[in-house]
């Protein structure tokens, strides 16, 4: 079993490393090409965009790999649901505050970058459905192959668009394109690889008719799981939407390329969940054999991320080497660097209490953990911008390792059968 998790959790981590090289390579280019203000513009778009992925992804996964398998009916919830969120989200966008003056808030340009870059919310449904194939049978290189794919045709075309001195417009273009590539690629190896031939049906994942009652069923068992990914994603992302609309792009540059950094970092405990998910909901029934994972593997997420923490905290002199515009991100890099083993811990956490089927908890806690991000950042960004933003993400991680300690050890997760509450 550790084999194959480790061998999982392994792709996972290289296809991360090669799409996280080639993002670095992307950031660089275009924080150099276009500096800072504009970089922070291009950071405002996308992370707009992306903030609503979540509300496409809603953890169906997760219901979807302990139930019935349909992954017809899936694939067509994730596009049914996508119509929605592109609409809502291009809804949002159109009314949006932008000060001239100031430069602060979502521009006209802004509006139509979020128009063309939400269009990668529908190449996400497809990715995110596939990715359900892909951990059920534990074959994650599938899914490498697919990153990796989309990531070096990102790459490849952003670099002559730069040569070529394309504007802004173009590279969020680039983004949607290979994001689409991705998808058709994610497509193709989920319902045609020989790995995968024998499919969770037995005779092959097929893409054929929308079974309304599966689909339906499987959307509101995922609503706790779901508000609960898109609580953790506002508390997770919400430090860059505050900064867009109360401090200059500038700022929001040079907060965006820490945190892509240490975004790297805080993926890394995932991989092993998603390797290590499946297995946990096999050794549901042996409460030894659960409790023999959990303690191990809570060992091993503390003491991989110290690890990690040590060496990284001394790389913060490197943004300057991007650009002088860029020396500022040391200091929110080194402050968000610091809460690494948290971000671990509570990663590893919340998958067990998945498992467990304690997701209205964890639910609660995110919003909680969402509500007061938000809080501390309103009040503190006014006066210390993205270093406010960046100290106030280990004050609201521990907060949530401490309610989910909390849920582990007074309510005995790994010693009672759980009803969910």
């Amino acid at each position: 079993m550790y084999k194959e998790i480790f061998k999982n959790t392994t792709f996972q981590f290289f296809s991360r490393i090669i799409t996280t090289g080639i993002g670095f390579i992307l950031t660089i280019l275009i924080a150099r090409h276009f500096g800072a203000n504009s970089f922070g513009e291009f950071v405002k778009i996308t992370s707009f965009v992306t903030l609503f992925y979540l509300f496409v992804d809603f953890g169906i996964n997760a219901i979807f790999i302990k139930g019935n398998k349909n992954f017809s009916s899936l694939f067509y919830l994730r596009l049914i649901l996508a119509v929605v969120i592109f609409v809502a989200a291009n809804s949002i966008a159109f009314i949006l505050p932008y000060d001239v003056r100031s430069g602060v808030g979502f521009s006209d340009f802004a509006r139509f970058g979020i128009f063309v870059f939400s269009f990668s919310l529908f190449s996400q449904a497809i990715i995110f459905s596939t990715s359900a194939i892909f951990q059920k049978k534990l074959n994650y290189k599938l899914f490498m192959v697919s990153q990796v794919l989309g990531g070096v045709f990102n790459l490849f075309l952003i670099a002559l668009l730069i040569f070529f001195a394309k504007p802004l417009g173009f590279i969020i273009l680039s983004f949607t394109l290979s994001s689409i590539l991705t998808a058709i690629i994610s497509l193709i190896l989920a319902t045609r690889s020989p790995s995968l031939r024998s499919g969770v049906s037995g005779r092959g994942e097929k893409i054929s008719t929308f079974d309304i009652t599966f689909g339906k069923k499987l959307f509101i068992s995922s609503i706790p799981l779901g508000l609960m990914l898109i609580f953790n994603l506002i508390y997770f992302r919400v430090d860059i939407l505050l900064l867009s609309v109360l401090k200059p792009n500038a700022d929001i540059g040079i907060y965006s390329i820490a945190y892509k950094f240490f975004d790297f970092f805080i993926a890394i405990p995932l991989f092993l969940s998603n390797s290590l998910y499946p297995k946990m909901l096999d050794s549901l029934n042996n409460k030894i054999g659960f409790s023999k994972i959990v303690k191990n593997y809570f060992l091993i997420y503390l003491v991989f991320s110290i690890l990690i923490v040590i060496p990284v905290w001394f790389l913060s002199p490197m943004f300057s080497l991007i650009s002088a515009e860029f020396a500022n991100a040391g200091l929110p890099f080194r402050i968000l660097i610091l809460s690494l083993p948290m971000f671990f811990l509570t990663s590893f956490i919340q998958w067990v209490l998945i498992a467990k089927g304690v997701i209205k908890f964890l639910m609660y806690a995110y919003l909680l953990s969402a509500l007061l991000n938000i809080g501390l950042n309103i009040i503190f960004i006014p006066q210390f911008s993205y270093i406010a933003s960046a100290a106030v993400t280990p004050v609201s991680e521990a907060f949530v390792l401490v309610l989910l300690l909390f849920k582990l050890r007074h309510n005995r997760i790994l010693s009672e059968k759980q009803n969910g509450n």
